[in-house]
Order: structure tokens, then sequence, then C-alpha cells
């Protein structure tokens, strides 16, 4: 299981990476809602721009799939993916502990889509993701934090075992974290060095718990 590493910005890096090399793609892109990490903030016709280079940068890699998080509203990313990859199906992430009645229908839930070029589910969950929101602000500081149970689910279902899966919005290292727990080789790409530095340190931990649990096997 390798795990690589990138401080700097996807559409630099993006290209530099060999074709097939990349089995899936599980992400958490900037929605463009004004939060306080990189190309959160743009109009419209920029943030489209910006989509669409990195989804021909994922067409080029040819992953059989593809796993993004999208804001409730979002038009745009799916627009983009859907230009080069087919969509298949909603993934709903259940929050158990905080999912509450809106004004209509419940909030506090995030949504997935599930991209494909010729892939498939290798180990099959619902179509709800449940799991308990964990206070992270004790560990680490971001804007917008994954629960690794959510995400370790992903990347089971849609990366094959032994597979490698990339993230190039990788953030606090949520899908990197997932990857090691699940046996999966992981490729992520952050702009932030700040949240570069707590993904490095998140999973180099969880690859330090792993071993500790094999040892004490």
């Amino acid at each position: 299981m390798a795990i690589t590493l990138y401080h700097g910005d996807c559409l630099n890096i993006l290209p530099t990476l060999e074709v097939g090399s990349v089995d899936a793609v599980v992400t958490d892109p900037p929605f463009n809602a004004g939060k306080d990490f990189a190309n959160d903030e743009l109009d419209a016709l920029a943030f489209r721009a910006f989509c669409n280079r990195w989804v021909l940068d994922l067409h080029r890699l040819s992953p059989i799939n593809v796993i993004s998080e999208v804001g409730k509203d979002d038009k745009i990313i799916r627009e983009e993916i859907e230009r080069y990859f087919e969509f298949k199906y909603h993934v709903c992430l259940n929050y158990t502990n905080s999912m509450r009645n809106g004004a209509i229908g419940y909030a506090n839930w995030g949504l997935v889509l599930w991209f494909t070029r010729g892939g498939r589910v290798f180990h099959r969950y619902k179509d709800r993701l449940d799991s308990a929101v964990h206070n992270t602000k004790g560990e680490f500081e971001h804007p917008s934090p994954k629960e690794v149970d959510h995400y370790s689910r992903l990347c089971h279902m849609f990366a094959p075992d032994g597979g490698t899966v990339l993230d190039p919005f990788m953030g606090s290292g949520t899908t990197g974290v997932a990857c090691v727990q699940t046996g999966r080789s992981f490729i992520g790409i952050e702009i932030d060095e700040g949240y570069y530095n707590i993904a490095k340190q998140r999973i180099e931990a969880a690859q330090a718990e792993m071993i500790q649990a094999e040892l004490a096997l």
C-alpha cells in the first residue's frame, strides 16, 4: 500500500500523474460556497472553468469511478463531470447524531455523486451511509472536516481491493486515512500548506495505528 502526498495546486500536479495510475477518485472539492479555502469564492464562470480543468485532468487519468461530494444545490460540478463520465447514482451521507428536520425535509446531510467509466461497486452498502458526527476541533482545524467512517465505506465501495484512490482536494486528509484503514493506496493533493501538514500527520498516525494493530495479532 503506497501513500503519495503532494503540496500544491492540483491543476499543476494532476497533469504529471501517469495515465492508468488511479483506479478511483474519492473527493470533496470546493463547492464555491465562500469557505476558507482556495477556489471556494469565484464567480460562476470562473468556477465552471476551474471545475472543467480538474475534471479534464481526471478524464486523462481514466479512473473507473469518480466519487464527488457536492453541495445540495450544485449544478456546475455535476455538469462538468458529466462531460466525461457517466452519472450513475446518488449516495446520502447520513449524520446520525445531527440529522434534523429543516423547514422542508431534512437538514445536515451530505450528498455524494457516483460517476463512472465502465466501473462498478466492489463492495455494496445501502444508498445511505450512516455515521455520527465527531467534533474535530480538539484534533485539528478545518472549515469542512469529513467523517472517516463515511469515506472508508466510499473507498471500500468504489475502489478495488488493493487499488489506488486519488483525492485532488485532500483537505485534512480524511480520504487518505480511509485508504489506510481499507488497504488501498492513496494519492493526495492539497494546495494549502497548513491543511497539507494536518493531512500528513493524520495519515501517518493512521498508518502507525494499523502497524500496532497488526503487531498485536
